[in-house]
C-alpha cells in the first residue's frame, strides 16, 4: 500500500516516520502514534487500553483523550478516564462482540486469513481483493477434493453422491469463513438431503468472486456497525440510530445509485426510449410514492373498520434490557449480551408469532399494520395499529402484554418498565383517526414529510432531519420497517394498476381491477375476500414466468408476468407485453432531435443565443403541460429520452415537443406501481 503526497510515493512506513514524532514505537498503532506526540511518558499504559480498539473506532476515544489532557489536572483525569471508562466499560464490551466473529485457528496460514481477520476495517476495493482471494482457494478446494474421484461415472445416483459430497466439501470450507453457503438451511432441515441441481448451484456461487463480494461486504458492514454500537458510537450523545461512517456510507451509496440511474436509459422493442431515473422515481424506490401508498392502504383498513364497527388498538411492545447497549438518558446498559438490531428483531417477531397464534386460538381476527422503529442506540422496537371486534379488545390486549412481558420479566418491578415494555392505546376518535395515529412513524421511517419543526422524543433532533439515519439504519441492519398484518396483498395491487380502465371477462376480477385502478384500497381488499381472506382464497393473483437456469448460477428465475384467478380457468392476463433493456443514454441528442451542437465551441457566442432561447421555450412547453421545467427535465429530452405525460411520452423532435401514443404501465417495466 502506497500514499501518494507531494506528488512523490512513500510507503506507509515512511509516510508514519515522517508524520508522527520521532521516537514513537513501531508496532504503535495510528492512534497511539498521534497521542505519543502529546504525551510519550504514559505511552505504556495507554497502550494496554487502546491496542486492542481498531483505529477506526480509537480515533474518537484518542480526540477525547487529548481534550482531557490539555485540561485541569490534565494528566491524572485523562489516564482515568483510560482505566475506567475504557477499561472498565469499553473493552469488555468490546470482546463480547469480538469473539462473537473469531475466526477458527485453520484460516491463520491462508494468504487472505489476516485480511479477514480485519474485515471490519477494509474498504470497498479491499474487500473486492479478498473476494478474489476465496474464490481462488475455494476452487482449488473443489479441485483437490474431487481428485479422489478417479474415474467417471455415467451412474446418475453416483453422480449425484459426487455432487453432494462436492457441495458438503465447500459448505465446511465456508463456514470456516463464518459464512452461511447457500441452500445449507435446507440441506440441514432434510436431514443432508439435497436436490441435484441446488447442490450444482450452490458450488456455482461458492466459486463465484462477485457472489463473495456480497457476502463479505455484508459482513464488513455488519460487523463494524455492532462494533460501534458496542464502544458507544451509537447513541444520542454521539450519533443516534446508526454511526457516523455507515450514514456517510448510505448517503454516498444513494449518490451513486441517482448517477448510476442518468446513465441509462429503458429500450423497448418499438424503439421506445424512456430515462431511467425518470422512470425510477416515478416508482416505488420513491420515497414519496412509498409513503402515500403506505397511507393509502392504512386509510383503507381505516375505512373498513369504521363501516364494520371494530375497535382500533394502537400497541408499543420493546424488547428487554439485554438488547439494550445504551439507556435512553446515556450510560451503558450493564445487561447488554451483545445483541445485535438485527437479534432484536428476530426476538420481537418471535413475541408476535406466539402472540399471532394464540389469538388465532381464541377465535379472534385483526388485521392492521406493523411500524418498526430504533431506539437511539440502534434497537429496534414495534408500533402496531390493529383492528378487531370491540368484544375482542381485552382478550387481544392480554395475549400481547402477556407474550411482550413474560422475557425477563423480574425486571418489570416498576409501572413505569411495564410501561416501556408494552404500552397500549386505544384508538379515540375525537383526538384524530387511526391513520393519524401512525402517520408519524411512517413518515419518521421514510423521508420525515410534514415533520418541520417536530422533536425526536428520544433524541430531541428535528424529526426530519432524523429520517435518513432511520433509512440507514434499516438499511444496514435488513430490517423490514413495515409490514401488513392481514388483507389483500400489495403486489396484486401494483400489478394490476398496470392494466388501468381496462375491462376484465369475469365479473369478480374486473370488480377487483376497478378498484385498484381507482386507487381505493377498502374496495381492493374486499373485493379480494376481505381483510382476512386467506391467500388460498384471493380472487386474483400474481402469474408468473419461470426461466430455467435462467442466471449465473444455473437457478431457476421468477418473474412477474401478470395476473389470474385460480378460481377461474384460462382467466390469466399478461400485463407486461412489452420486454424492456437498459441501454447507455445516447451521446448526444438524436438527429431527430433536430440539434447540431458544435462540439468544439460549445459557448460560442451563436451558441449561448440559440441555448438560452431553446432551453426558455423548453421550459414554458413543459409548464403549459403541468411540468416543472428544470434543467433535469430539458437535459432528458436533449439526451434523445422521454418523459412520461399521462397515457404519452413527451420527445423533443425538431427542437419542438411532441407527443407519442404510449403508457409504460401497460408494458413491462419493472419499477412502475
Amino acid at each position: 500500500m502506497t500514499l501518494a503526497i507531494n506528488e512523490q510515493c512513500y510507503t506507509v512506513d515512511a509516510w508514519r516516520r515522517e508524520t508522527f514524532a520521532p521516537g514513537t514505537p513501531a508496532d504503535a498503532t495510528i492512534t497511539e502514534r498521534r497521542l505519543w506526540a502529546v504525551n510519550p511518558q504514559d505511552y505504556d499504559f495507554r497502550s494496554q487500553y487502546l491496542r486492542e480498539i481498531p483505529d477506526w473506532l480509537a480515533g474518537y476515544f484518542g480526540n477525547r483523550y487529548e481534550k482531557l489532557l490539555a485540561g485541569r489536572d490534565g494528566r491524572r483525569r485523562a489516564n482515568t478516564f483510560l482505566r475506567k471508562t475504557i477499561g472498565g466499560n469499553v473493552l469488555p464490551r468490546l470482546r463480547k462482540v469480538a469473539a462473537r466473529y473469531k475466526l477458527a485457528s485453520d484460516i491463520s496460514d491462508l494468504p487472505f486469513g489476516k485480511a479477514l481477520g480485519r474485515l471490519p476495517s477494509l474498504e470497498r476495493s479491499d474487500i473486492k481483493k479478498l473476494a478474489g482471494q476465496v474464490s481462488r482457494w475455494i476452487a482449488q478446494s473443489l479441485y483437490e477434493f474431487t481428485d479422489r474421484f478417479q474415474t467417471g461415472t455415467n451412474d446418475d445416483a453416483e453422480l449425484h453422491r459426487r455432487t453432494l459430497e462436492s457441495y458438503r466439501h465447500l459448505c465446511a470450507c465456508s463456514l470456516l469463513l463464518n459464512n452461511q453457503p447457500p441452500y445449507w438451511a435446507e440441506h440441514n432441515a432434510n436431514n443432508g438431503h439435497l436436490e441435484m441441481r441446488k447442490a450444482e448451484s450452490g458450488i456455482l456461487r461458492l466459486l463465484a468472486p462477485e457472489w463473495w463480494v456480497l457476502r463479505l461486504k455484508r459482513a464488513r458492514d455488519m460487523q463494524r456497525e455492532h462494533l460501534a454500537i458496542a464502544v458507544g458510537q451509537v447513541q444520542k450523545a454521539a450519533t443516534a440510530y446508526v454511526s457516523r461512517k455507515t450514514l456517510g456510507e448510505w448517503i454516498e451509496q444513494k449518490k451513486r445509485n441517482l448517477e448510476f440511474f442518468k446513465k441509462f436509459d429503458l429500450l423497448n422493442d418499438e424503439g421506445l426510449r424512456i430515462a431511467l431515473d425518470s422512470m425510477v422515481h416515478r416508482s416505488v424506490a420513491n420515497p414519496a410514492i412509498r409513503r402515500c401508498e403506505l397511507m393509502v392502504r392504512m386509510r383503507g383498513f381505516e375505512d373498513m373498520a369504521n363501516e364494520e364497527g371494530l375497535a382500533g388498538e394502537f400497541y408499543t411492545i420493546t424488547a428487554p434490557s439485554r438488547f439494550h447497549a445504551v439507556h435512553s438518558k446515556g450510560g451503558f446498559v450493564s445487561q447488554w449480551d451483545g445483541s445485535t438490531p438485527q437479534d432484536t428483531q428476530r426476538y420481537l417477531c418471535g413475541v408476535w408469532a406466539k402472540a399471532r397464534a394464540a389469538i388465532s386460538r381464541a377465535g379472534i381476527h385483526v388485521f392492521g399494520f406493523r411500524v418498526v422503529e430504533p431506539h437511539h442506540d440502534g434497537t429496534p422496537h414495534w408500533h402496531m395499529l390493529l383492528f378487531m371486534r370491540p368484544q375482542d379488545v381485552g382478550t387481544v390486549r392480554d395475549i400481547l402484554c402477556y407474550h411482550a412481558r413474560i422475557a425477563d420479566s423480574e425486571e418489570l418491578l416498576t409501572p413505569h418498565a411495564l410501561k416501556a415494555r408494552f404500552h397500549v392505546e386505544a384508538i379515540d376518535p375525537a383526538k384524530g383517526s387511526a391513520t393519524g395515529y401512525i402517520a408519524k412513524y411512517i413518515s419518521k421511517n421514510i423521508d420525515g414529510f410534514a415533520l418541520d419543526g417536530e422533536k425526536d422524543e428520544e433524541t430531541g433532533e428535528n424529526l426530519r432531519d432524523m429520517a435518513k439515519s432511520v433509512s440507514a439504519w434499516a438499511s444496514r441492519w435488513r430490517i423490514r420497517q413495515f409490514q401488513q398484518i392481514g388483507g389483500a396483498p400489495v403486489t396484486v395491487w401494483r400489478e394490476l394498476r398496470r392494466l388501468r380502465d381496462q375491462v376484465l371477462t369475469d365479473k369478480k376480477m374486473d370488480a377487483v381491477l376497478a378498484a385498484a385502478d381507482v386507487g381505493d384500497w377498502a374496495a381492493y381488499t374486499l373485493a379480494q375476500g376481505g381483510a382476512l381472506v386467506a391467500r388460498r382464497d384471493l380472487v386474483v393473483r400474481l402469474a408468473y414466468e419461470i426461466t430455467e437456469q435462467g442466471n449465473e448460477y444455473a437457478e431457476d428465475v421468477q418473474r412477474v408476468q401478470g395476473i389470474y384467478s385460480p378460481h377461474i380457468p384460462d382467466s390469466e392476463v399478461c400485463t407486461r407485453l412489452v420486454k424492456w433493456q437498459k441501454v447507455a443514454k445516447l451521446a448526444e441528442a438524436s438527429a431527430e432531435a433536430g440539434f447540431d451542437l458544435d462540439l468544439k465551441h460549445p459557448w460560442s457566442s451563436v451558441n449561448n443565443c440559440t441555448e438560452g432561447g431553446t432551453r426558455r421555450r423548453l421550459k414554458l412547453d413543459l409548464q403549459r403541460r403541468g411540468f416543472e421545467g428544470s434543467d433535469d427535465e430539458i437535459a432528458i429530452l436533449r439526451r434523445g429520452s422521454g418523459l412520461i405525460f399521462g397515457r404519452n411520452v413527451l420527445y423533443l423532435v425538431n427542437g419542438r415537443l411532441e407527443e407519442r401514443r404510449s403508457d409504460p404501465r401497460d408494458e413491462q417495466w419493472p419499477g412502475w406501481s
